[in-house]
């Protein structure tokens, strides 16, 4: 039975609440992941990484935002609104209700 807006996911006999975490694609990424935003459900503790992996569900999503397991060094990410290399990089921890933002490499001039 869903507790307040949370759904209740049961594993076996162990239940686990999800976190709730809008996920926004900006410029290029907004073809690449065909929206500009999606709300993604995760586990307790899940972190930057877990989410971008949860995102990146197609071989073409994987190879724009990772190289190696690694995330390519031009991409950015923000976890409301502070860029996660100011955090913890990918190990930052999601909050419930977080706001991830994830930008593509950007050339101008």
């Amino acid at each position: 039975m869903p507790q307040s807006v949370h759904e209740i996911i049961m594993w076996g006999t162990q239940a686990c609440r999800a976190m709730i975490i809008e996920v926004q694609f900006f410029a290029t990424f907004r073809e690449v992941f065909e929206s500009k935003s999606v709300q993604i459900d995760v586990g307790i503790g899940a972190t930057v990484k877990d989410l971008l992996n949860l995102v990146c569900n197609t071989r073409e999503r994987r190879e724009r935002v990772f190289d190696n397991g690694k995330l390519k060094p031009h991409i950015a990410v923000m976890k409301n609104g502070r860029h996660i290399q100011h955090l913890k990089g990918l190990a930052t921890e999601l909050n419930d209700g977080d706001t991830v933002s994830v930008f593509p490499p950007v050339a101008g001039g």
